[in-house]
């Protein structure tokens, strides 16, 4: 009789079990019959509108200027006509609005004269506009800001200055206009290749970039204060080497691309890993990996003890023993770990103790986000010039951004000192 319970309980728990994975079959059955292209019903919890409960209220701050002053004052009553009292009180109400925009045309009477000491027949200077243009400096620093800045198309940018300012331009000044601001900007350009190369710190990346449809290569170098664009053909160690030179006692912050390797054998320049990249990698191995999953927790919390900086390098670096000490029956992971716990061993924690340093290389990332997305709209460049140009003209409007100084005041004032 017990061993006939025993049975039924056995019998039972088996028959539950089935049907657990009858039910499990009849969903991947019912999936697969439906065709690919047929999306999920996705059920979310509508989020509640506002900000949270406890939230500071915020509203647009009423500008300092007021450009104009008019009184609104009612002699009847709107609804019914009669007459109405005196103002019991003043309601304030302020209106930002803009002005109709305006094309402004002037015509310049150059007085020459004759220099008996020089020789020469000379002439004043023209400001507000650069030699031998027909546009002035605002006009050329709006398009370089809606081309690059805001990355509109340029024949988005025709149709815009046409239909608000009344000016007739085609596509092919304005890209002549862009050439021109570059090779104003030239000797800027070099500033900035000096000051990254002097830089202590600097973050490098690179993306691709096509010219007239062939690959190439945008890459960037920068800091807190400076981003140079450079655009090359090639992905190797040769570009980095070229722009930065020497860099011996200086830091650079990478992703674990080769020739960043080659780049600190070559120059002398200490590395630090991009931790973000690291966590990201671990990630993507524990989706095919079951060991990496160890990987990935103590890589996270590895690298939480370290930004918190009360943790010694010595006992990090102890933690990352542990995890190469392991092993790993899968080549990917083995190669991961080998890279992370061996080769870069000590490029893991240099930002401990540096603050300068950053243990992330986020700052080059979001410095080629501009790049990338010109790329989506534009495809990249149709030759060598106009890469070089988007390089320049990127370079310093990104820096001035990074100084937190507005574009538009920025350029203009950088022109006006390199003309």
């Amino acid at each position: 009789m017990r061993f006939l319970r025993e049975e039924v309980i056995l019998l039972r728990e088996e028959n539950k079990s089935l049907r657990k994975e009858i039910e499990e079959l009849r969903e991947i059955i019912k999936e697969k019959s439906v065709p690919s292209f047929v999306k999920k019903d996705i059920k979310e919890e509508p989020k509640t509108s506002g900000q949270k409960e406890g939230h500071v209220g915020y509203s647009r701050h009423i500008p300092e200027r007021i450009d104009e002053i008019k009184e609104h004052k009612l002699d009847r009553c709107p609804i019914c006509g009669e007459p109405v009292s005196d103002t019991q009180e003043i309601r304030e109400r302020v209106i930002e609005d803009i002005e109709q925009p305006k094309i402004k045309v002037t015509k310049h009477l150059i007085h020459r004269c004759y220099c008996k000491k020089c020789d020469k027949i000379i002439e004043p200077e023209i400001y507000g506009a650069l030699p031998n243009s027909r546009f002035g400096l605002k006009l050329m620093i709006l398009i370089l800001i809606l081309k690059l800045d805001c990355r509109i198309p340029s024949n988005k940018i025709t149709s815009l200055l046409s239909s608000v300012f009344g000016i007739k331009i085609s596509d092919g000044e304005i890209y002549n206009i862009l050439k021109k601001l570059s090779e104003t900007f030239g000797d800027y350009y070099s500033e900035l290749e000096e000051k990254i190369k002097e830089a202590l710190t600097k973050h490098i990346d690179e993306t691709s970039w096509r010219i007239n449809g062939q690959n190439n290569w945008l890459w960037i170098f920068i800091n807190n204060e400076v981003a140079l664009y450079v655009v090359e053909k090639q992905r190797s160690s040769d570009v980095p080497i070229k722009v930065l030179g020497n860099q011996e006692g200086k830091f650079v912050t990478s992703d674990r691309f080769s020739a960043y390797n080659v780049l600190v054998e070559k120059t002398g320049c200490l590395q630090q890993i991009c931790w973000t990249h690291l966590i990201r990698n671990s990630k993507d191995l524990t989706e095919h990996y079951e060991e990496a999953k160890y990987i990935h927790k103590r890589m996270k919390y590895i690298y939480k003890k370290a930004k918190e900086r009360r943790t010694s390098k010595e006992k990090l670096l102890s933690w990352i023993d542990l995890i190469g000490s392991r092993t790993y029956t899968s080549k990917e992971v083995f190669k991961f770990v080998k890279s992370i716990c061996r080769n870069h061993r000590e490029d893991l924690f240099r930002f401990v103790d540096n603050p300068e340093i950053n243990s992330s290389n986020n700052l080059a990332e979001q410095g080629l986000r501009p790049a990338v997305v010109i790329r989506k709209v534009s495809g990249g460049s149709r030759s060598e010039d106009g890469a070089e140009t988007t390089a320049r003209l990127l370079s310093v409007l990104q820096t001035i951004k990074l100084q937190e100084v507005n574009p538009f005041n920025g350029a203009m004032d950088l022109l006006q000192n390199t003309k």
